[in-house]
């Protein structure tokens, strides 16, 4: 297990993190969810914190929003607090500047990210340019680095946010190979702060699927790349794709589960909430929809 911070001063909220984390939902519930109409929804999860509301959208949100502030009110590490702030101010300034609806924006997350030397000159050149693919991209590869150099301080956070990159960089890779213009659009997106050189996929970027694997067979992420363009190839979708990735990404984090002190449980635990939060919307607003059931059991990461 990798070395946590080991900061004393979370002793107090991990007790009270191990009793909310006894309270996450279960392969279980899901399963029940997934095989249940929509209108048993709410009482498969009437055992959990989500019982008790009417309308089960303003209900996540409400859970939501509560899981962020009970993150605000414990995470005393200024690094641990950007690593959540600085991609939502950047999401908000990215609405603000393609002049999107109020609705799209994360409520009080501060604007601390707009005062940085590289985003204002990201501005100044969007204003002349008016690319905003451009902009989105450029942007989000400044808190990248931000956040790269914040997590310096902890080499769980190190690691955590390494793996992190790569998996942005191979859905960036899959998803590039899809358009004539692959390498120009994945030079634009890569980010530079993983553990995978740009060459890599340059190279490979019209290499056959079924031997994409191959390539990558001496990383952590060989099994990812096979079977998530297997199934891109065969059903024209990213599902697998997404889910494995964001199985890799929770299964980091479970480590965390297992450290005493530290602000690591409370990152952990707040992702592990969200996490469930999407699950749950993703149900509900599938069976909503009439989502085939393969696609929804796709969907859902295998983490608990």
């Amino acid at each position: 297990m990798i070395k946590g911070t080991e900061d004393k001063r979370y002793a107090f909220v991990n007790g009270i993190i191990r009793a909310k984390e006894a309270r996450l939902l279960t392969k279980a519930h899901f399963d029940r969810l997934l095989a249940a109409p929509l209108t048993n929804f709410n009482t498969i999860i009437s055992d959990s914190p989500y019982a008790g509301y009417e309308d089960t959208p303003d209900g996540l949100e409400v859970e939501e929003n509560g899981l962020r502030k009970f993150f605000e009110k414990y995470c005393q590490t200024p690094e641990v607090r950007k690593f959540v702030e600085l991609p939502e101010q950047i999401h908000n300034l990215k609405v603000k500047l393609k002049q999107g609806g109020e609705e799209l924006l994360y409520p009080d997350v501060g604007t601390e990210v707009e005062t940085l030397p590289e985003v204002v000159e990201e501005i100044e050149r969007f204003t002349i340019e008016k690319d905003p693919f451009k902009l989105s991209t450029n942007l989000d590869k400044i808190v990248c680095k931000y956040i790269y150099e914040a997590a310096e301080f902890s080499p769980f956070f190190k690691n955590y946010f390494e793996l992190y990159f790569d998996l942005e960089n191979i859905r960036s890779f899959l998803r590039a190979r899809q358009f004539e213009n692959a390498r120009e659009i994945f030079n634009q997106v890569f980010i530079p702060y993983g553990s995978f050189d740009k060459k890599i996929f340059i190279d490979n970027m019209n290499l056959e699927i079924d031997h994409l694997g191959k390539i990558f067979f001496t990383t952590p992420y060989a099994s990812i790349i096979e079977k998530g363009s297997l199934y891109l190839e065969e059903n024209h979708s990213f599902l697998r794709l997404e889910r494995m990735c964001e199985e890799m990404r929770l299964n980091f984090l479970t480590q965390a589960r297992r450290m005493t002190f530290g602000v690591e449980p409370l990152f952990g635990y707040y992702h592990f909430k969200n996490s469930e939060i999407k699950k749950l919307r993703q149900v509900y607003w599938g069976k909503l929809n009439e989502v085939p059931l393969d696609q929804l059991k796709e969907s859902i990461p295998d983490v608990w």
